[in-house]
């Protein structure tokens, strides 16, 4: 069922890669995208060529932004202004997309009921313009206790607008995933950005959740 399906990627820098995440042969928005991943890291390693490979898909596009927020509606780089563009320059467009954004938006203090109405925004635009697409939001991780609460304000954000969204959205829950507190930190290249084992955590809570409810 997922052999051959098409998955475009929003994300951040944990979603990142050279040559990839800022290729514009796979869409010519994709030009000025900086990244955090790079060589020698293995782009195989990565969470989402890990899930590519598991699962049998092929890449669409995949519109990632080192330092992205999700929130701004008057920033080129928000996820709310790079959702418009998860097609191919081929007129592909995704049957799976994954959200994993939020943790950017955290740090700086965006306020929460922006990003709910920023993220619902993200939501009803795929809606509109890829409503074929089965769309995965993975949540925020549990990254430390000292910012547990304003985490889980954030992901009942996430999850309030993925429930008003409709039946093509669900969440992959990383926050209840075993990469949390210390085993994150451990699980990391500079306490924020997963290492290998890192992505191979996230890959497998994003897989269970494709798995679930694709199949």
């Amino acid at each position: 069922m997922l052999q051959g399906k098409k998955i475009s990627i929003l994300g951040d820098s944990i979603s990142t890669y050279q040559d990839i995440s800022n290729n514009h042969s796979y869409n010519s928005k994709l030009y000025y995208n900086p990244y955090f991943y790079r060589l020698p890291f293995p782009m195989e390693k990565t969470y989402w060529q890990r899930l590519i490979d598991i699962l049998g898909l092929s890449l669409c596009v995949n519109n990632s932004w080192s330092g992205g927020n999700l929130s701004g509606v008057d920033d080129e780089d928000s996820g709310v202004n790079r959702v418009h563009h998860l097609s191919n320059n081929s007129g592909d467009d995704p049957d799976i997309i994954l959200v994993f954004m939020g943790i950017n938006d955290m740090g700086r203090g965006v306020n929460v009921g922006v990003f709910f109405a920023d993220y619902e925004s993200v939501l009803q635009t795929i809606k509109n313009k890829y409503p074929s697409a089965k769309v995965c939001c993975v949540n925020l991780p549990d990254r430390d206790p000292v910012i547990k609460s304003r985490t889980e304000s954030f992901n009942s954000a996430i999850e309030n607008a993925v429930k008003k969204a409709g039946d093509n959205f669900f969440i992959a829950d990383l926050f209840s995933s075993r990469l949390n507190n210390d085993f994150y930190y451990m699980n990391t290249v500079d306490g924020l950005h997963p290492d290998e084992d890192g992505m191979k955590y996230i890959a497998e809570t994003i897989e269970d959740a494709i798995r679930k409810h694709m199949q």
